[in-house]
């Protein structure tokens, strides 16, 4: 397979995967009664922006390595911590953590229709390692590109969405996972124990790394 097409199906996967991510939080959020603000595909340029059902949707799929879903103030605020007013602080403390999980969950459900039920789970369950294995990461990246280059997109799909998932579901602040820690405190920040906001630095140490050289490694496998 040509290197544009690698990179095209990659592309493809990204943003498959997190866009899930996203629609599925934003109708699990709904379903409980509570509606987001913004829903945003993608990162980078803006492609196109429309309002429908009291929601505003964002496409910007130029860099598919994340989406968002907002729940609190006009959707161009920026606010790097939750105020009080955010909607999901309208639930009970179960289905806002259901809110977390639920779309994750799913992803492990593609998984398992990809990969087949054991195997899905498997790749699961081995994922919430895969950011403290640095030795091993060339090999698994080398083996993901291999699947690309021959054409086999459903279980690439069901790997990648294993792996997102569990990555996602780790116990560190900017993850969904650490977000599952701080609901005690979701209605007051400002009394976070101190060690759970001193793993915002332990998280970034790990994990910024650990993507710096995946992407390497993505890059290597695909142009050399």
């Amino acid at each position: 397979m040509e290197r544009a097409a690698l990179l095209f199906w990659l592309w493809m996967l990204a943003f498959a995967v997190t866009a899930l991510w996203a629609l599925s939080q934003a109708a699990v959020a709904s379903s409980f009664g509570v509606r987001p603000t913004l829903v945003k595909l993608g990162y980078g340029p803006n492609l196109v922006t429309l309002s429908l059902g009291g929601i505003q949707w964002a496409l910007h799929p130029l860099i598919p390595l994340g989406s968002s879903v907002r729940f609190n103030g006009p959707p161009d605020d920026a606010p790097t911590q939750a105020p009080a007013d955010n909607r999901l602080h309208q639930l009970p403390l179960v289905l806002h953590a259901a809110t977390i999980i639920l779309p994750w969950a799913l992803l492990v459900v593609v998984a398992m229709a990809c990969l087949g039920a054991g195997e899905g789970l498997g790749q699961f369950l081995t994922g919430f390692t895969v950011p403290f294995q640095y030795s091993r990461l060339p090999d698994r990246i080398e083996r993901f590109v291999a699947l690309l280059r021959h054409g086999e997109l459903l279980q690439a799909w069901g790997l990648a969405s294993a792996k997102v998932a569990a990555i996602n579901l780790l116990p560190m602040p900017i993850l969904a996972g650490g977000s599952l820690l701080a609901l005690p405190w979701r209605k007051q920040r400002e009394r976070l124990p101190v060690w759970a906001a001193g793993l915002n630095l332990v998280t970034l140490l790990i994990l910024l790394p650990w993507a710096g050289y995946a992407l390497y490694l993505f890059g290597a496998a695909i142009f050399r």
